[in-house]
C-alpha cells in the first residue's frame, strides 16, 4: 500500500472512530491501537498470499487478492488492534462490540465500496449504481433486524481469538470465510442498488 493510500484510509478511520466513540462516555480513541492497524493489516495480507500460493494454477486463478481480501485483512487487523478503547464499565452490548463495528464499517462500505467505484471497467450503468450508499440486509426473522448486530453476533460465536494471528487458536481459513461473506454483502448491495437505480430512471438499463 502506497503512502497516499495509507494517508487516505488513516484519515477515513478516524473519521469513523471518532464518530463511533460519540456513541457512549465509555468510550475512548486509543491511539496506540490505531498506529498498529496498518502493521497487522499488512501482516494479514501476507498471511492471505500465502495460503494463495499454496494452491494450484487452477485454483490460484478462482482464488485472487481481490477487494473482498483486502477488507478481509484490515477487518482483523483492526479486530486486533482495536483503536477504541473501553473504560471498565463498558458492558452494553454496543459499547463492547465497538471494534466489531468499526471493523464491519470500515472494511465493507469504505475498503470494498472505494473498490468498486474506482474500477476503471465500470459501465455507466455501474457508475450509478456504485454512487449510491453501500447497502446491508434486513434479518426480517431475527430477533434484531439490524444486519451489523447479527454480523457482531457470529464473530462473538467464531471467538476473536480465532483472528488473531499471534495467538496458538488462529485459524488462518476464517480470513477466506470473512472474504466470501463479504462477497455476498457486495453481491447483495448491487443488487439492491441495481434496482433502485433501474427504477429511478428506466432509460439507464440501456447502459449495461
Amino acid at each position: 500500500m502506497n503512502e497516499e493510500t495509507k494517508e487516505k484510509f488513516q484519515k477515513k478511520l478516524l473519521i469513523d472512530i471518532n464518530r463511533l466513540c460519540g456513541i457512549s462516555d465509555k468510550l475512548y480513541y486509543d491511539e496506540d491501537g490505531f498506529k498498529h492497524i496498518f502493521e497487522y493489516y499488512e501482516q494479514y495480507r501476507i498471511i492471505i498470499h500465502k495460503r494463495i500460493e499454496q494452491c494450484n494454477e487452477e485454483e490460484k486463478e478462482q482464488i485472487r487478492m481481490d477487494r473482498h481480501k483486502v477488507a478481509s485483512a484490515f477487518f482483523c487487523a483492526i479486530l486486533k488492534a482495536s483503536p477504541i478503547g473501553q473504560k471498565t464499565d463498558a458492558c452494553k452490548f454496543l459499547e463492547r462490540t465497538i471494534n466489531v463495528q468499526l471493523a464491519l464499517i470500515f472494511s465493507v462500505q469504505y475498503v470494498i465500496d472505494l473498490f468498486n467505484i474506482s474500477d476503471v471497467n465500470n459501465s455507466e450503468l455501474d457508475k450509478e449504481i456504485f454512487s449510491r450508499m453501500f447497502k446491508l440486509p434486513r434479518c426480517k426473522k431475527s430477533k434484531s433486524k439490524n444486519y451489523i448486530t447479527n454480523f457482531i453476533m457470529l464473530i462473538e460465536d467464531i471467538q476473536k481469538e480465532s483472528l488473531d494471528y499471534e495467538i496458538e487458536n488462529f485459524q488462518p481459513k476464517l480470513l477466506f470465510v470473512i472474504s466470501h461473506l463479504f462477497f455476498l454483502l457486495d453481491v447483495y448491495s448491487y443488487q439492491e442498488n441495481y434496482r433502485l437505480t433501474i427504477e429511478s430512471d428506466p432509460s439507464l438499463i440501456v447502459m449495461a
